[in-house]
């Protein structure tokens, strides 16, 4: 089991926490669920509700639209970033490639948390808009 100063850091590697502090991202590393999962093992599938944030903390992911692998996602990556704000269906099947340990952030702890401290929310937006600003220039070249 990772620390919570572990759990910090590995959260603070994500871009959706670039510009929150580490005291910030302490209360969502407090909620992290930490599991340790099979191989082969389908953490969530296509069209299926969106429930939260996932960081692999070791082993990997593959991200499957139909039967074609559109990603695949290693230690410290995360997926599901979206689905804290979207509620539209997932648009793809996340499934373990090997044993994996991932952290899991709820929608719910996620917005509990943003409740309790919305000072959170300007370096959330803060990541949105640059986000939002990268995507446009990059269509505009």
């Amino acid at each position: 089991m990772l620390t919570i100063i572990e759990r910090v850091l590995l959260l603070q590697n994500i871009d959706l926490f670039s510009h929150v502090t580490a005291e910030q991202v302490s209360f969502f590393a407090a909620l992290a669920e930490e599991n340790v999962v099979g191989p082969g093992q389908v953490l969530y599938r296509e069209n299926d509700a969106p429930d939260g944030l996932y960081v692999v903390v070791s082993g990997s992911v593959a991200m499957r639209r139909g039967q074609e692998e559109i990603d695949r996602i290693g230690a410290n990556g995360s997926f599901g970033v979206w689905a804290l704000f979207d509620d539209e269906p997932r648009i793809a099947t996340a499934t373990t490639l090997e044993e994996s340990r991932i952290l899991f952030i709820s929608r719910d702890d996620f917005y509990d948390v943003l409740t309790d401290h919305v000072d959170i929310i300007q370096g959330l937006f803060k990541h949105l808009v640059l986000r939002i600003r990268g995507l446009a220039t990059a269509v505009g070249t």
